[in-house]
């Protein structure tokens, strides 16, 4: 290898480009078994380095999932993809370690996303249903047994977080409300079931959770689940006019950050409209910063 040079190794499940550098290694992995092709990590791109081939549809069913290709002469491992992927597929080390270079330098936030599982509040007859519902199979709860087998106490639920996508099911589904999930991406779903082409659930076949799902021949949706990535608007074949489907996306919960990188990004994630009123709490918590040093401010007197 060219020191320097970026080299790109794929397999059906994974893509990988690694540079090497006088003192410095970056490898950036796409796990192919996790990605589902939706259109975040395209968008996110400053340098216009991740491509997606179009889905295969065979009468209106889902063959093949949109494909995402990473062009090694571009990327120039930033880590903005890792940042955003709803889905984790996406990893980045330098030196061997996990590392998010626009995040460690301050140009990039982490995204606001959370799960928490209050154990005390769980019971053994609900049928361990966070766990049965959970797409990624991130939830295992661990169990106490009685003599005949069956489950007299939960002792713990453990969430494998690298895996978790804040979908909300298993909150939904949890009978006690035992389960808080914290979405960082919000927006629209919108539908128009009159618009899809007859005998298609190309949508549903791709939807990763249950947010899109077919009833009784009927297509149905269920906005609590879903994540704004699009995949749906990328597989739908009924793209004419307004079609059939449409993602908003209208925030995105974050740290706090002040950079034109971050910014950038926006700009091509979500709506106009919420990018003004990102904007506009951007400023409102500088001239809240500035009112702390003005002569005669609270936080003056109280200092």
């Amino acid at each position: 290898m060219k020191r320097g040079s970026t080299v790109k190794r794929e397999t059906k499940d994974q893509l990988v480009l690694e540079r090497r550098m006088v003192t410095r290694q970056h490898i950036l992995e796409l796990d192919r078994t996790r990605c589902i092709g939706c259109q975040v990590c395209k968008l996110a791109c400053p340098q216009g380095a991740i491509q997606l081939a179009p889905a295969v549809l065979e009468d209106g069913e889902l063959k093949t999932a949109p494909l995402v290709n990473l062009e090694a002469d571009r990327c120039n491992f930033c880590g903005e993809c890792v940042v955003l992927c709803p889905f984790n597929a996406l990893r980045l080390t330098v030196n061997g370690a996990p590392q998010v270079p626009v995040v460690e330098y301050g140009t990039f936030p982490t995204l606001v996303k959370e799960i928490a599982v209050t154990v005390e509040q769980c019971r053994p007859d609900c049928g361990l249903a966070c766990q049965e519902v959970c797409p990624t199979q991130c939830i295992k709860a661990t169990t106490e047994q009685g003599p005949d087998g069956e489950t007299v106490r939960i002792l713990d639920v453990r969430v494998e977080r690298e895996r978790c996508i804040y979908c909300v099911e298993c909150a939904a589904a949890c009978p006690r409300h035992a389960i808080a999930v914290t979405k960082p991406w919000q927006g629209r779903l919108l539908l128009d079931a009159a618009r899809c082409p007859a005998g298609c659930h190309a949508c549903a076949d791709t939807c990763p959770t249950g947010a899109l799902r077919m009833q009784d021949g009927q297509l149905m949706a269920d906005e609590r689940f879903c994540l704004y990535c699009g995949v749906c608007q990328e597989v739908c074949p009924a793209t004419e006019g307004r079609g059939a489907l449409g993602v908003q996306r209208q925030r995105i919960l974050h740290a706090e950050v002040k950079s034109g990188a971050w910014s950038h990004a926006l700009e091509r994630l979500i709506s106009i409209k919420a990018q003004r009123e990102e904007l506009e709490i951007q400023a409102q918590a500088r001239r809240r910063e500035a009112m702390r040093f003005l002569p005669g401010s609270r936080v003056m007197r109280e200092e």
